[in-house]
């Protein structure tokens, strides 16, 4: 998949992390060209990466770049370490096929022939990372150990082979949660709610005593039930706690204070607080920090802060194009929960998500358009529908006439798509695909009114009329 499409940044830009890749010298050989391209001609990215190179940071260092928003890796791929093989062993295991892999691991996917299920394995690509990157995989393992929660990934086992430690997972038939964001248009609603549920694992992690400091939508996976689990406790420390304990200091001989070096900021920067990015101690305010970016993400499609400027200017908001008209407590919580001071935020995730939840009884009823006396309400995802006690006709005398036949769905272009309403669904049972298009599919004649709205607010009419072979 081409840099343009799997490397982009909410503005266009190549993200963040290619740029630190390019800058290091790991980004793969086949993207460089691409992005050369892209620099001759952006003075900002151009900046950001003369600023990464001028901090020296080598590409096998535990803080190396990572696609933040594909989960993408931006290492290069190691010669000499070539992939599993279908049906290779590993313990117990039966290796079935590649699932992912990044600068220093590789996830396979797996059978177990004595419980006959299929897990995710887990692996250290060889030589890479040595003694620290082999105790980090213990340590994940220890951190995932302590937690049982359904919007966790679950560990089933931790295990040797040849030398090199492996974890064996839950495997999620599903794509991440930023991939599940880019498959299609999604309602704030949902977008929320799918999000809240990730926060109540991050909660059970801080609740365990456990800080995650990289959490990123890259890190949380979603399964064909629709569940979020959070994973990737590679860089999780201890001392999580809210009020008591907030400071996360590892105590004398914890792994965690060994594994972070001295001026390493591991993580992802993008989603990064500022204490984590000026490599000052983290606890559980600093994750609460990073899922309020992620949501604010998921919610307005930019980040509220711009990654790519320097000093002070990191820090300043960006403006937030027309977007979900969330109720106010909701805004409220997600920007006290961006505060830069951590003191500010909530004591705990626990408190973030009770503040985002949606407002009880009548107050939670969704703001929709009132045309022509004609309340909207809800019916499903993607598509409302208005009932009225008088047949629907055209709202407009503009309105764009559609003809269909009886048999013969129809596809409609409909970039920047926001909403749909239809009249009669009795009529016609419209769809919401994933690239915004619209798929028609005629059930009955007759003739109704179908309204679109566009992410840039334009309302537009179109009357639709299905007729019999």
């Amino acid at each position: 998949m081409p840099l343009e499409s799997r490397l982009r940044a909410p503005d266009g830009c190549p993200d963040e992390n290619v740029l630190a890749g390019f800058a290091s010298g790991a980004l793969a050989h086949e993207d460089t060209p691409r992005l050369e391209r892209h620099l001759d001609g952006c003075a900002a990215c151009r900046a950001l990466v003369a600023a990464v190179a001028a901090e020296a940071s080598g590409p096998g260092d535990s803080s190396a770049p990572t696609c933040l928003d594909t989960g993408a890796p931006t290492l290069p791929v190691h010669t000499g370490a070539p992939a599993l093989a279908p049906g290779a062993p590993v313990g117990r295991y039966v290796v079935e096929g590649l699932l992912g892999e990044g600068g220093m691991g590789v996830v396979y996917a797996a059978r177990d022939p004595a419980l006959g299920r299929t897990v995710a394995l887990k692996l250290l690509r060889p030589g890479g990372g040595g003694e620290e990157a082999q105790a980090r995989l213990v340590r994940e393992a220890q951190a995932m150990a302590r937690l049982s929660h359904p919007n966790v990934l679950p560990l089933f086992e931790l295990g040797t082979e040849g030398g090199s430690v492996f974890l064996a997972m839950e495997r999620v038939e599903g794509p991440t949660l930023a991939g599940w964001l880019r498959e299609r248009e999604r309602p704030w609603r949902e977008v929320l709610a799918l999000f809240v549920q990730a926060g109540e694992g991050l909660a059970a992690a801080h609740r365990a005593g456990l800080v995650h400091r990289d959490f990123k939508p890259a890190n949380v996976l979603v399964g064909a039930d629709g569940r979020p689990r959070v994973t990737d406790f590679g860089l999780v420390r201890h001392g999580a706690g809210g009020d008591e304990g907030l400071l996360g200091d590892a105590g004398a001989g914890d792994a965690g204070e060994a594994l972070t070096r001295a001026g390493a900021v591991p993580g992802t920067p993008a989603y990064m607080s500022p204490e984590q990015l000026a490599g000052r101690e983290v606890d559980a305010r600093g994750d609460q920090f990073s899922f309020c970016v992620a949501l604010h993400e998921a919610l307005y499609g930019v980040r509220p802060f711009d990654a790519r400027a320097r000093g002070e200017a990191r820090w300043r908001r960006v403006p937030v194009p027309r977007g979900p008209r969330l109720p106010g407590s909701v805004r409220a919580a997600l920007d006290r929960g961006l505060a830069l001071v951590l003191e500010a935020r909530f004591p705990s995730m626990d408190a973030l998500l009770a503040g985002l939840a949606p407002p009880s009884g009548p107050r939670w009823l969704p703001v929709v358009t009132v045309v022509a006396g004609l309340g909207l309400v809800l019916a499903g995802a993607d598509v409302l529908v208005w009932r009225t006690r008088e047949p629907v006709a055209a709202s407009s005398q503009d309105a764009v006439p559609v003809t269909l036949e009886m048999g013969t769905p129809v596809e409609l272009a409909m970039p920047g798509l926001a909403r749909v309403a239809v009249g009669a669904t009795s009529v016609v049972d419209v769809k919401v695909l994933g690239d915004g298009t619209l798929r028609l599919v005629p059930l009955e004649p007759g003739t109704t009114t179908m309204l679109v709205w566009t992410r840039d607010g334009e309302r537009r009419a179109y009357t639709v009329s299905v007729h019999p072979h």
